[in-house]
């Protein structure tokens, strides 16, 4: 089925399905503050699409949340790291709405997540819970705004979804009230040569357009734009644009639109930007031309996949048309010279000379490369096109085994999903040393340990990258250090904090004991921190001890003495 019909006939199911369940509205904010956001669906992050829009609470924790409708909580979700403390109600007609970063829950909620924390000894966890065991009204109190997890600073992470199948959706769609009088700001747009023929004001190389400059192509090209919107005047916020069009001579060749995405789906945004622009600069070109394997319906080419080529010596026109949700549009365009007497002349093709080394891989297939020592896995649209993986094995003094190297050649993207590599274990290694060895992917001086078992005299590792494989042991435990007390000494303060370190495989559990009791110590990824309420103490002198292990079974326990 076309593609295109695919997204028209969901589009639709979206609109309908829901609406004929129930009335129930979701137009109400879950706090009560006017509308102004810090982060617009869909925005370019890194490795995904922000899944929903971040309410600013004038920089301030506490703000009290509401729920928009009637439902029942149907999962809790607490993590050091991502969404924080996060909240999910699913209501009565079709959809889900998801609360993150928050401080504190709320009600029957707080109780339950309190009872399940010293039932089980844990802070993180993350579980469904059956319909209506927590009910909840419209309008009713069920959490206060934070700052936990991934978050850069007080703000509500708030979404809607489809219940069915957790689809998100762009919660202004549902008409939450607010007002926007700016229209987007195009902070860039580039031409960039789709092969070594193209010339671009005679060289072979990508151009950032300044002002009105007169442009000379001859051969293929595509575009790129950066824009942001803001919805204050004065506002130095970049949220996410709803639409952009790109039209050449009047007719639409290229639309990028994200209403509504499911998450297997969100790192496509690394195949629809300039992947290597925002790795060095965090500027999200979004480019026209689509790549075979990426099987998203946000960026849309009408012909060509998106590549430009002019043969007249006409001039043409580019015409950039960026809007936001409310309608605000701004407009930018381009002029192009065609000068086919500026083509290059035929070489030895670069692009061939690159792709000829490397073992070719297509997107569609499954791939198995197996060499002495180590093997990798990738699953079929993993990779975005045609392309040739390049393979490498050199010493690396820090490890038990060579460095093995991958990569692609043509798009050197991350792979759209995880793949599977195996590194033999390396002979002579003591059977009780075993548990401690890990893969390790390196890149550069990033460091990272992947999710490690050992099958057969292989360890097997999943990966979200390219780069470096090799196997290192952890024989080191994690470090616990005070961060706001003194050993034997008074407390001050509301919070009793420490910092917990890993050297390499992280940090996998943490169990806090006050006066030989366990209690609930809250993990703060940004810091690296645990921290317990003071409140806990007794009066008089009490035992506070820290017990910190890693992902390979390494512990460390730590005990200080505290006045109340």
């Amino acid at each position: 089925m076309n593609k295109y019909l695919t997204l028209l006939l969901l589009l639709l199911a979206f609109l309908h399905l829901p609406a004929q369940q129930t009335n129930i509205d979701l137009s109400t904010m879950p706090i009560r503050l006017p509308l102004s956001m810090a982060g617009g669906f869909a925005e370019i992050r890194s490795n995904h699409f922000h899944s929903g829009i971040d309410l600013r609470t004038d920089g301030k924790e506490g703000e009290r949340v509401y729920a928009p409708a009637d439902g029942y909580v149907s999962r809790i979700n607490i993590s050091a790291w991502g969404g924080g403390k996060v909240l999910y109600i699913t209501h009565p007609n079709g959809y889900r709405t998801v609360y993150m970063h928050l401080s504190a829950f709320c009600g029957k909620t707080a109780q339950f997540v309190n009872d399940y924390q010293y039932q089980n000894h844990v802070y993180a966890f993350d579980i469904d819970l059956p319909k209506d065991s927590i009910p909840v009204k419209k309008g009713e109190l069920v959490a206060l705004t934070g700052n936990t997890g991934g978050s850069a600073g007080p703000h509500l992470h708030y979404e809607i979804r489809l219940a069915e199948n957790d689809q998100t959706i762009n919660p202004l769609y549902f008409g939450l009230s607010y007002n926007d009088p700016i229209a987007p700001t195009i902070a860039g747009i580039k031409l960039y040569p789709a092969d070594s023929r193209t010339s671009i004001n005679g060289k072979n190389r990508e151009l950032k357009l300044q002002n009105n400059e007169p442009v000379r192509i001859a051969g293929r090209f595509y575009c790129g734009i950066y824009t942001f919107d803001g919805m204050e005047q004065g506002s130095t916020a970049k949220n996410g644009v709803e639409k952009i069009e790109l039209y050449v001579d009047g007719e639409l060749l290229h639309r990028y639109h994200v209403h509504t995405f499911m998450f297997e789906e969100t790192r496509a945004v690394n195949a629809i930007i300039d992947y290597p622009q925002y790795q060095r600069t965090r500027e999200y070109y979004i480019v026209s031309r689509t790549l075979r394997g990426d099987r998203n319906n946000f960026s849309i080419a009408y012909r060509d996949n998106g590549y430009i080529k002019f043969d007249d010596n006409k001039t043409h026109t580019l015409e950039y048309r960026v809007s936001d949700h409310k309608g605000n549009t701004t407009r930018r365009t381009i002029k192009i010279q065609s000068d086919t007497s500026a083509l290059l002349p035929p070489t030895s093709n670069r692009m061939d000379n690159i792709l000829a080394d490397g073992i070719p891989i297509a997107y569609y297939k499954s791939f198995n490369m197996v060499r002495e020592g180590f093997c990798v896995d990738i699953d079929p649209y993993s990779i975005y096109d045609n392309d040739r993986l390049t393979y490498s094995t050199f010493p690396d003094p820090a490890s038990l085994t060579p460095q093995h190297r991958i990569g692609l050649k043509r798009n050197p993207l991350p792979p759209h999903n995880s793949i599977t590599v195996k590194l033999l274990i390396p002979s002579g290694i003591p059977t009780k040393w075993r548990d401690k060895l890990i893969v390790v992917c390196i890149n550069g001086k990033n460091v990272s340990a992947c999710s490690t078992r050992e099958e057969k005299g292989w360890l097997t590792a999943t990966s979200r990258s390219f780069g470096g494989f090799a196997v290192r042991m952890d024989t080191v435990a994690p470090t616990v250090k005070p961060i706001n007390f003194v050993d034997g000494k008074s407390m001050k303060g509301e919070t009793i904090r420490v910092r917990i370190d890993d050297n390499l495989s992280g940090v996998a559990s943490y169990d806090c004991y006050i006066n030989g009791e366990w209690t609930v110590a809250e993990h703060d990824g940004k810091s690296s921190s645990l921290n317990v309420p003071v409140s806990r103490l007794r009066k008089g002198i009490n035992q506070i001890t820290f017990r910190v292990t890693d992902a390979v079974g390494n512990s460390c326990e730590k005990s200080w003495k505290i006045y109340k």
